[in-house]
Protein backbone atom coordinates (compact mmCIF):
# COMPACT_ATOMS: atom_id res chain seq x y z
CA UNK A 1 0.00 0.00 0.00
CA UNK A 2 0.90 3.35 -0.30
CA UNK A 3 2.45 5.73 1.56
CA UNK A 4 0.71 8.08 0.79
CA UNK A 5 -3.44 6.69 0.52
CA UNK A 6 -5.84 8.97 1.12
CA UNK A 7 -7.92 8.90 4.69
CA UNK A 8 -11.26 8.82 2.71
CA UNK A 9 -10.37 6.00 0.92
CA UNK A 10 -9.51 3.91 4.22
CA UNK A 11 -13.19 5.33 5.43
CA UNK A 12 -14.45 3.92 2.13
CA UNK A 13 -12.96 0.68 2.13
CA UNK A 14 -14.27 0.35 5.88
CA UNK A 15 -17.84 1.06 5.03
CA UNK A 16 -17.78 -0.92 1.77
CA UNK A 17 -16.65 -3.88 4.62
CA UNK A 18 -19.76 -3.08 6.75
CA UNK A 19 -22.01 -2.88 3.77
CA UNK A 20 -20.74 -5.03 0.91
CA UNK A 21 -22.59 -2.66 -1.64
CA UNK A 22 -21.66 -0.07 -3.68
CA UNK A 23 -25.02 1.51 -3.88
CA UNK A 24 -25.19 1.35 0.00
CA UNK A 25 -21.86 2.43 0.32
CA UNK A 26 -22.32 5.61 -1.76
CA UNK A 27 -25.60 6.30 -0.04
CA UNK A 28 -24.14 6.52 3.47
CA UNK A 29 -21.10 8.62 2.53
CA UNK A 30 -23.45 11.02 0.67
CA UNK A 31 -21.41 9.83 -2.35
CA UNK A 32 -22.66 8.83 -5.87
CA UNK A 33 -22.06 5.18 -7.29
CA UNK A 34 -19.49 6.32 -9.84
CA UNK A 35 -17.39 8.10 -7.29
CA UNK A 36 -17.24 5.08 -4.77
CA UNK A 37 -16.23 2.41 -7.38
CA UNK A 38 -13.79 4.81 -8.36
CA UNK A 39 -12.77 5.04 -5.27
CA UNK A 40 -12.83 0.88 -4.87
CA UNK A 41 -10.21 0.98 -7.94
CA UNK A 42 -7.67 3.27 -7.01
CA UNK A 43 -7.58 1.09 -3.77
CA UNK A 44 -7.28 -2.31 -5.24
CA UNK A 45 -4.33 -0.86 -6.83
CA UNK A 46 -2.69 0.58 -4.09
CA UNK A 47 -2.98 -2.65 -1.56
CA UNK A 48 -2.46 -4.54 -4.95
CA UNK A 49 -5.68 -6.68 -3.92
CA UNK A 50 -9.27 -7.23 -5.31
CA UNK A 51 -10.46 -6.40 -1.76
CA UNK A 52 -13.97 -7.88 -2.79
CA UNK A 53 -15.60 -10.67 -5.42
CA UNK A 54 -18.34 -10.59 -6.56
CA UNK A 55 -21.43 -12.50 -4.98
CA UNK A 56 -25.42 -13.05 -5.19
CA UNK A 57 -25.86 -11.06 -2.29
CA UNK A 58 -23.23 -8.43 -3.10
CA UNK A 59 -19.42 -7.80 -2.55
CA UNK A 60 -18.10 -10.62 -0.62
CA UNK A 61 -14.51 -9.11 1.41
CA UNK A 62 -10.77 -10.73 0.57
CA UNK A 63 -9.28 -12.68 3.07
CA UNK A 64 -7.04 -8.97 2.46
CA UNK A 65 -10.05 -6.97 3.47
CA UNK A 66 -10.61 -9.05 6.49
CA UNK A 67 -7.30 -8.73 8.19
CA UNK A 68 -7.70 -5.06 7.15
CA UNK A 69 -11.12 -4.07 9.02
CA UNK A 70 -9.94 -4.21 12.73
CA UNK A 71 -7.08 -2.19 11.84
CA UNK A 72 -9.33 0.08 10.07
CA UNK A 73 -11.46 0.61 12.82
CA UNK A 74 -8.59 1.80 15.17
CA UNK A 75 -8.01 3.78 12.87
CA UNK A 76 -11.18 5.63 12.36
CA UNK A 77 -11.68 5.57 16.34
CA UNK A 78 -8.08 7.06 16.55
CA UNK A 79 -8.70 9.48 13.80
CA UNK A 80 -12.24 10.95 15.16
CA UNK A 81 -10.95 10.94 18.72
CA UNK A 82 -8.22 13.56 17.34
CA UNK A 83 -10.48 15.57 15.24
CA UNK A 84 -12.94 16.03 17.74
CA UNK A 85 -12.67 19.33 19.69
CA UNK A 86 -11.31 18.22 23.50
CA UNK A 87 -14.15 17.40 25.40
CA UNK A 88 -16.67 16.78 23.01
CA UNK A 89 -19.32 19.50 22.53
CA UNK A 90 -22.80 17.47 21.35
CA UNK A 91 -24.20 20.87 20.35
CA UNK A 92 -21.54 20.99 17.27
CA UNK A 93 -20.51 17.81 16.77
CA UNK A 94 -21.10 16.20 13.15
CA UNK A 95 -20.34 12.19 13.93
CA UNK A 96 -22.49 9.61 12.79
CA UNK A 97 -23.13 6.70 15.43
CA UNK A 98 -24.81 2.87 14.72
CA UNK A 99 -26.98 1.65 17.71
CA UNK A 100 -27.89 -1.98 17.33
CA UNK A 101 -31.75 -2.73 19.26
CA UNK A 102 -33.74 -6.19 19.45
CA UNK A 103 -37.34 -5.18 18.56
CA UNK A 104 -38.68 -4.88 22.10
CA UNK A 105 -35.38 -2.52 23.15
CA UNK A 106 -36.61 -0.35 19.48
CA UNK A 107 -40.38 0.19 21.00
CA UNK A 108 -39.87 0.81 24.73
CA UNK A 109 -36.00 2.64 25.05
CA UNK A 110 -35.72 4.24 21.57
CA UNK A 111 -38.51 6.89 21.74
CA UNK A 112 -37.40 7.21 25.42
CA UNK A 113 -34.03 9.39 24.18
CA UNK A 114 -34.50 9.70 20.84
CA UNK A 115 -36.30 13.86 20.56
CA UNK A 116 -34.04 14.48 23.51
CA UNK A 117 -30.94 13.42 21.66
CA UNK A 118 -31.61 15.17 18.83
CA UNK A 119 -32.52 18.40 20.74
CA UNK A 120 -28.90 18.06 22.52
CA UNK A 121 -26.82 17.30 19.73
CA UNK A 122 -28.88 18.07 16.15
CA UNK A 123 -25.76 17.45 13.97
CA UNK A 124 -25.57 13.97 14.86
CA UNK A 125 -26.40 11.18 12.81
CA UNK A 126 -27.58 8.10 13.78
CA UNK A 127 -28.12 5.02 12.50
CA UNK A 128 -30.08 1.93 13.44
CA UNK A 129 -29.53 -1.66 13.15
CA UNK A 130 -31.91 -4.62 13.69
CA UNK A 131 -30.76 -7.07 16.34
CA UNK A 132 -30.05 -10.62 14.47
CA UNK A 133 -28.15 -13.68 15.85
CA UNK A 134 -24.44 -12.20 14.36
CA UNK A 135 -24.85 -8.73 15.95
CA UNK A 136 -22.77 -9.36 19.00
CA UNK A 137 -20.28 -11.00 16.95
CA UNK A 138 -20.47 -7.34 14.56
CA UNK A 139 -20.78 -5.24 17.89
CA UNK A 140 -17.42 -7.01 18.82
CA UNK A 141 -15.79 -5.62 15.69
CA UNK A 142 -16.82 -2.15 16.19
CA UNK A 143 -19.56 -2.43 13.13
CA UNK A 144 -22.38 -0.69 15.54
CA UNK A 145 -21.44 1.34 18.42
CA UNK A 146 -23.81 0.64 21.11
CA UNK A 147 -26.35 -2.16 21.67
CA UNK A 148 -29.03 -2.25 23.47
CA UNK A 149 -30.83 -5.38 24.27
CA UNK A 150 -31.81 -8.06 26.89
CA UNK A 151 -30.19 -10.79 29.09
CA UNK A 152 -30.89 -13.20 32.01
CA UNK A 153 -29.32 -13.66 34.98
CA UNK A 154 -30.56 -16.96 35.53
CA UNK A 155 -27.95 -19.80 34.84
CA UNK A 156 -30.95 -21.72 33.64
CA UNK A 157 -31.47 -19.76 30.38
CA UNK A 158 -29.51 -20.68 27.10
CA UNK A 159 -26.02 -20.11 27.16
CA UNK A 160 -26.73 -17.31 24.60
CA UNK A 161 -29.29 -15.74 26.37
CA UNK A 162 -26.96 -15.29 29.45
CA UNK A 163 -25.74 -12.19 31.11
CA UNK A 164 -22.28 -14.17 31.68
CA UNK A 165 -22.34 -15.26 27.95
CA UNK A 166 -21.32 -11.30 26.87
CA UNK A 167 -17.97 -11.02 25.39
CA UNK A 168 -14.90 -10.43 27.32
CA UNK A 169 -13.83 -6.93 24.99
CA UNK A 170 -17.13 -5.67 25.44
CA UNK A 171 -18.72 -3.25 28.08
CA UNK A 172 -22.02 -3.19 29.49
CA UNK A 173 -24.14 -1.77 32.00
CA UNK A 174 -27.91 -3.34 33.16
CA UNK A 175 -30.34 -0.76 32.69
CA UNK A 176 -33.89 -1.67 32.80
CA UNK A 177 -35.49 -5.04 34.77
CA UNK A 178 -38.11 -6.71 33.00
CA UNK A 179 -40.55 -8.98 34.63
CA UNK A 180 -42.82 -11.19 32.31
CA UNK A 181 -46.62 -11.02 31.50
CA UNK A 182 -49.52 -12.54 29.37
CA UNK A 183 -51.34 -10.79 26.71
CA UNK A 184 -54.52 -12.59 25.61
CA UNK A 185 -57.38 -10.67 23.44
CA UNK A 186 -60.53 -8.98 25.09
CA UNK A 187 -63.25 -11.69 25.50
CA UNK A 188 -60.83 -14.48 25.68
CA UNK A 189 -62.18 -17.16 27.11
CA UNK A 190 -59.66 -17.43 30.20
CA UNK A 191 -61.31 -13.98 31.04
CA UNK A 192 -64.45 -16.09 32.62
CA UNK A 193 -62.46 -18.52 35.26
CA UNK A 194 -59.64 -17.71 37.64
CA UNK A 195 -56.14 -17.09 35.97
CA UNK A 196 -53.24 -20.14 37.72
CA UNK A 197 -51.10 -22.44 35.87
CA UNK A 198 -53.52 -24.82 35.43
CA UNK A 199 -55.45 -22.64 32.66
CA UNK A 200 -52.07 -21.52 31.76
CA UNK A 201 -50.93 -25.09 30.06
CA UNK A 202 -54.19 -25.53 28.48
CA UNK A 203 -53.86 -22.94 26.19
CA UNK A 204 -51.92 -22.99 22.59
CA UNK A 205 -49.53 -19.93 22.85
CA UNK A 206 -47.69 -17.70 20.36
CA UNK A 207 -43.94 -18.74 20.96
CA UNK A 208 -40.99 -16.05 19.67
CA UNK A 209 -37.73 -16.97 17.96
CA UNK A 210 -35.09 -14.82 19.56
CA UNK A 211 -31.38 -15.15 17.96
CA UNK A 212 -32.54 -18.22 15.80
CA UNK A 213 -33.90 -20.41 18.91
CA UNK A 214 -37.18 -21.14 19.90
CA UNK A 215 -36.14 -22.19 23.27
CA UNK A 216 -35.72 -19.58 26.30
CA UNK A 217 -35.46 -19.25 30.26
CA UNK A 218 -39.17 -20.04 30.17
CA UNK A 219 -39.29 -23.67 28.82
CA UNK A 220 -35.97 -24.93 30.97
CA UNK A 221 -38.12 -23.81 34.00
CA UNK A 222 -41.57 -25.47 32.92
CA UNK A 223 -39.83 -28.72 31.98
CA UNK A 224 -38.19 -28.59 35.33
CA UNK A 225 -42.11 -29.00 36.71
CA UNK A 226 -42.67 -31.73 33.97
CA UNK A 227 -44.49 -29.11 32.23
CA UNK A 228 -44.38 -27.61 28.47
CA UNK A 229 -46.07 -25.33 26.35
CA UNK A 230 -48.30 -26.23 23.54
CA UNK A 231 -47.56 -23.85 20.57
CA UNK A 232 -49.92 -22.83 18.09
CA UNK A 233 -47.09 -20.55 16.35
CA UNK A 234 -43.84 -19.78 15.96
CA UNK A 235 -42.75 -16.25 14.90
CA UNK A 236 -39.21 -13.98 14.90
CA UNK A 237 -41.53 -10.33 15.19
CA UNK A 238 -43.07 -9.34 18.37
CA UNK A 239 -45.12 -7.18 16.79
CA UNK A 240 -46.90 -10.06 14.53
CA UNK A 241 -46.89 -12.04 17.54
CA UNK A 242 -49.18 -9.20 19.16
CA UNK A 243 -51.17 -9.61 16.30
CA UNK A 244 -51.63 -13.29 16.21
CA UNK A 245 -52.75 -12.97 19.55
CA UNK A 246 -55.03 -10.25 19.29
CA UNK A 247 -57.02 -12.64 16.47
CA UNK A 248 -56.85 -15.94 18.11
CA UNK A 249 -57.24 -17.66 21.61
CA UNK A 250 -53.27 -18.06 21.52
CA UNK A 251 -51.73 -16.43 24.68
CA UNK A 252 -48.39 -14.38 24.01
CA UNK A 253 -45.69 -14.52 27.49
CA UNK A 254 -43.39 -11.09 26.82
CA UNK A 255 -41.71 -8.70 28.64
CA UNK A 256 -43.50 -5.87 30.22
CA UNK A 257 -42.31 -3.17 28.82
CA UNK A 258 -43.34 -4.53 25.47
CA UNK A 259 -46.63 -5.84 26.76
CA UNK A 260 -47.73 -2.41 28.02
CA UNK A 261 -46.89 -1.09 25.03
CA UNK A 262 -48.91 -3.32 22.63
CA UNK A 263 -52.08 -4.19 24.92
CA UNK A 264 -52.35 -0.75 24.33
CA UNK A 265 -52.00 -0.39 20.09
CA UNK A 266 -53.55 -4.01 19.53
CA UNK A 267 -56.23 -4.42 22.34
CA UNK A 268 -55.10 -6.76 24.46
CA UNK A 269 -55.47 -7.68 28.42
CA UNK A 270 -52.75 -8.39 30.60
CA UNK A 271 -52.14 -11.05 32.77
CA UNK A 272 -49.53 -11.68 35.30
CA UNK A 273 -47.52 -14.93 34.14
CA UNK A 274 -48.26 -17.67 36.63
CA UNK A 275 -44.58 -18.90 36.93
CA UNK A 276 -42.11 -18.27 39.05
CA UNK A 277 -39.65 -16.58 36.69
CA UNK A 278 -36.49 -14.21 37.34
CA UNK A 279 -36.53 -10.99 35.45
CA UNK A 280 -34.40 -10.06 32.59
CA UNK A 281 -32.41 -7.14 31.89
CA UNK A 282 -32.36 -4.70 29.00
CA UNK A 283 -28.05 -3.97 29.05
CA UNK A 284 -26.46 -1.13 26.88
CA UNK A 285 -23.06 -2.63 25.48
CA UNK A 286 -20.49 -1.44 24.02
CA UNK A 287 -16.55 -2.38 22.03
CA UNK A 288 -13.98 -2.05 24.83
CA UNK A 289 -11.90 -0.15 22.39
CA UNK A 290 -13.91 3.01 22.30
CA UNK A 291 -14.66 2.91 26.19
CA UNK A 292 -12.47 5.88 26.13
CA UNK A 293 -13.62 7.67 23.44
CA UNK A 294 -14.98 11.35 25.34
CA UNK A 295 -17.93 11.37 21.87
CA UNK A 296 -19.02 7.66 23.02
CA UNK A 297 -18.81 8.55 26.34
CA UNK A 298 -21.24 10.85 26.14
CA UNK A 299 -23.73 9.20 24.02
CA UNK A 300 -24.23 5.72 26.10
CA UNK A 301 -24.31 8.15 29.03
CA UNK A 302 -27.05 9.99 27.58
CA UNK A 303 -28.62 7.20 26.42
CA UNK A 304 -28.54 5.34 29.86
CA UNK A 305 -29.94 8.08 31.61
CA UNK A 306 -33.09 7.73 29.48
CA UNK A 307 -33.55 4.44 30.02
CA UNK A 308 -33.51 4.61 33.44
CA UNK A 309 -36.22 6.61 33.56
CA UNK A 310 -37.70 3.76 31.93
CA UNK A 311 -36.58 1.37 34.82
CA UNK A 312 -37.94 3.73 37.14
CA UNK A 313 -41.44 3.37 35.77
CA UNK A 314 -41.19 -0.24 35.39
CA UNK A 315 -40.34 -0.61 39.23
CA UNK A 316 -42.82 -2.53 41.29
CA UNK A 317 -45.21 -0.24 43.19
CA UNK A 318 -46.37 -0.75 46.60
Amino acid sequence: MSAHTDLNLLRTLLTLIEEQSVSRTAERLFLSQSAVSKQLTKLRQQFNDPLFKRHPKGLKPTPRARILEPKLRHWLALSEEIIEPQGFDPSTSQRQFRIALNETSFVTLLPKFLAPLMKAAPGIKLKTLDWEAVTMAGLCKGRADLALFARDVDERAPWAHQIAAIPKNLCYQPLVEERHICLVRQGHPVLEHPWDLSVYLTQQHVKMDCEGSEHWLLDRVLAEQGHTLEVGMVTSDFHSAAVLTQHSDMVFTCTQGFGNQVADTHDLVKLPLPVKLQPSFKLIAWPQSIDADPAHRWLREFVAQYCLEEAAEMAPRN
